[in-house]
């Protein structure tokens, strides 16, 4: 366990070459305004579909804006449907494009500094997939099990294409968050400071990068810094970032899709099944923020992080050895 907290993976030591390497409080604040830009970058798509419809239904006479209550539930109601969520999920590839070119360009670092290795790459992936689904799947049982979440039957009907829609849309937007907090951010601090100081802080910023999110409190947060822990820790196992950006979609994906709970205080509109939180049970399963919110996910990160931490496997070999058939 000490070993993978005081040892520097291969990727990490590859980003210690880079030409731009600023001091800590410098690069917080870089990533601050890299963050700021790349959200209004990936904003810009959505903000033009918004106006298009506003436009189209103010023209064919379908909303009225006179009237500032109608327009606020306009507003609403807007950004709650299906195509103004998928939109903005799928928008989120312009965040890790614009990361990337901000590592590759202003920094000078590689793909490879990233965590984008190709060795095993399909495969890790395919695993993360499947770790988001068991770890999400965990909290839910737990919840269920302790009566914090009540079930209320399958609810798909038409709408396999719709969730299978979602399912796509989330995999840019896990990637996004994993590419910024994890394969740009933990790496360059880890390649100045020590791999504790850069989970720590990637994990917090993560954190409070949905401080604005409805329902948020102490313990949603505390839970979205555990989900930083664990996604540092597991991207320092492995060797690579594909895995976190699989666990990372699919546990978004699964929760909102497939479960119908609240994705970190967002409701999504369509799911597989039916899962309610009892009004009685808000410490175990999140209330209005979700089940991210609640200590059913605590014991979920915990236990993933002490796990991660104590597993053998995916031991990082040295760059000499793989650099030449692993480097994108």
């Amino acid at each position: 366990m000490l070993e993978l907290l005081k040892n520097k993976p291969d990727f990490v030591v590859e980003a210690q070459k880079a030409r731009f390497r600023p001091n800590l409080a410098v690069q917080v604040l870089i990533f601050i305004a890299v963050f700021v830009v790349t959200q209004i970058a990936a904003g810009l798509p959505v903000a033009i579909g918004a106006v298009i419809k506003v436009v189209t239904d103010i023209s064919s006479g379908r909303t009225d804006f006179t009237n500032p209550a109608d327009s606020m539930n306009y507003a609403r109601e807007m950004m709650s449907v299906n195509w103004f969520s998928l939109l903005t999920l799928f928008c989120t590839i312009i965040v890790t494009i614009l990361v990337i070119v901000y590592c590759r360009f202003i920094e000078k670092r590689s793909l490879y500094s990233m965590g984008f290795v190709k060795r095993k790459a399909v495969f890790n992936y395919l695993l993360g997939l499947v770790i988001g689904a068991v770890m999400f799947g965990a909290g839910v049982l737990i919840c269920w099990l302790t009566g914090a979440l009540v079930f209320n039957g399958v609810i798909l009907g038409n709408s396999l294409g719709l969730v299978f829609a979602f399912f796509l849309a989330f995999l840019f937007q896990g990637m996004s968050e994993e590419v910024m907090l994890r394969g740009y951010f933990m790496v360059s601090i880890a390649a100045k400071k020590t791999v504790v100081v850069a989970i720590l802080l990637n994990s917090i910023l993560f954190a409070l990068m949905h401080i604005l999110n409805n329902g948020i409190s102490l313990l949603p947060v505390i839970n979205l810094t555990l989900f930083g822990i664990f996604a540092s820790v597991y991207m320092l196992r492995i060797g690579n970032i594909w895995g976190v950006c699989a666990i990372h979609s699919m546990w978004n994906f699964v929760q909102g899709n497939i479960f119908g709970i609240a994705v970190s205080g967002i409701n999504i509109k369509a799911s597989v099944f039916s899962f309610v939180p009892a009004v009685t049970g808000t410490l175990i399963n999140g209330g209005a923020f979700g089940l991210e919110g609640g200590l059913g996910v605590t014991i979920v990160l915990l236990a993933a992080i002490i796990i991660t931490l104590l597993a053998g496997a995916g031991k990082n070999q040295r760059s000499s050895d793989i650099m030449s058939e692993s480097q994108i």
